[in-house]
């Protein structure tokens, strides 16, 4: 029988996933950028990848970097279709277009989001945001 694979190993990548995230939440951005995209280039199969990916567009989002936050969302969708961080991270997306000025494109984001979505939390504040601007 194969080995049962270490039990640090998932230690680990927890671990380097809270480094990440305490850079982020102590307003390091751009450090949390980086930190996330080595964990997901060391655990690109982990169960937290679609976070870290979510964490990137925020940390580019509270850079006021609109674009960036929406290239960074974007390839979460792309890359973890099925993951619970795709309303969270659309939502990110539609803001980052209203901040970009482009309202068109922000509503048809929000709209999907609420369509595809529906029971999600990030559909309750999308609700929201069409509703009051």
């Amino acid at each position: 029988a194969p080995a049962p694979a270490p039990v640090d190993s998932t230690a680990a990548e927890q671990r380097s996933y809270d480094a990440a995230l305490d850079l982020f939440r102590g307003g390091n951005y751009g450090g949390a950028i980086g930190a996330f995209g080595t964990f997901i280039k060391t655990y690109p199969k982990s169960p937290l990848a679609p976070s870290a990916q979510y964490w990137i567009g925020n940390a580019h989002f509270a850079q006021r970097d609109f674009r960036a936050a929406i290239a960074a969302q974007r390839r979460l969708v792309a890359a973890y279709p099925d993951s619970q961080k795709v309303p969270d991270a659309l939502l990110n997306i539609g803001t980052s277009q209203y901040e970009l000025g482009e309202a068109p494109a922000a509503r048809r984001t929000l709209e999907d989001l609420v369509k595809r979505y529906p029971q999600s939390d990030a559909a309750a504040k999308a609700k929201q945001r069409l509703s009051g601007r």
